[in-house]
């Protein structure tokens, strides 16, 4: 898997503290965080007053790592596990899956003089909003199960053979509305870019979605800074924009 420093670039207009991390009202439940304000956030700022609640869904063999490991971009105004699996460090893959919006003709559509993308993007039952066709890693396993779930059997090694070819653009931490001052998600991002519209792979890959389970939408959106995505999703994907030269 090739590496590619992109540092300075996408992140140039991100606050630098995490900030869906510290949204309000913490998804899934009605527990509100203790609010904290930008200076606040850094654990080395003194914060007397911080008297954050404690919050941890139910989860079945939950892997119960240290309790009080903190969060390494700083507060969050919530302590436990939230809705996350284990304490610490919850691991995630997102595959970030392009290729070039094309004319009938097979030319590839430009704007503002830069090609144009279009990136694979999935919406999962009980879900209104759309995502990259990855997610949380179970230990020992190589592909997310969310991801397992829009392809086939047959296509899991063909996908791995894919992830190994592509571009890592990302690798860490990553700004969650699921985070907490004790748990927290690191995902590992690869861009995997088809630049052939013959390609033999993504003829195979687009055969396969059209298999997968009917209550999953999967779609090519045309990526752009308006995609309808989760906002942490849509920094990963201003990183393989940046990283194709592609319109953003």
């Amino acid at each position: 898997m090739k590496e590619v420093d992109l540092e300075g670039k996408p992140e140039e207009t991100q606050p630098p503290y995490h900030v869906l991390a510290r949204s309000l009202l913490y998804p899934g439940s009605h527990t509100l965080r203790f609010p904290v304000p930008d200076e606040k956030v850094p654990w080395e700022v003194d914060f007397p007053l911080y008297d954050p609640p404690a919050y941890s869904a139910d989860h079945k063999d939950m892997a119960v790592q240290d309790p009080f490991s903190p969060n390494p971009m700083g507060r969050t105004g919530l302590q436990g596990r939230g809705r996350l699996h284990c304490f610490g460090p919850n691991h995630a893959l997102h595959p970030v899956v392009t290729r070039w919006r094309r004319n009938l003709d097979g030319s590839i559509i430009r704007k503002s003089l830069k090609k144009m993308l279009e990136v694979l993007v999935a919406q999962y039952p009980l879900s209104d909003v759309w995502s990259l066709p990855g997610g949380s890693l179970e230990p020992g396993e190589t592909l997310p199960l969310k991801l397992k779930w829009i392809l086939r059997r047959e296509f899991w090694p063909q996908f791995q053979t894919l992830l190994k070819q592509g571009t890592e653009i990302h690798k860490g931490y990553l700004d969650d509305p699921r985070n907490t001052d004790n748990a927290w998600v690191e995902t590992v991002a690869v861009s995997v870019h088809f630049d052939n519209q013959n390609n033999v792979e993504m003829k195979r890959l687009n055969s396969f979605l059209q298999g997968c389970d009917p209550e999953l939408c999967i779609r090519w959106q045309v990526l752009d800074k308006r995609i309808p995505l989760h906002a942490n999703h849509k920094d990963l994907l201003h990183k393989v924009s940046t990283l194709l030269g592609a319109y953003y």
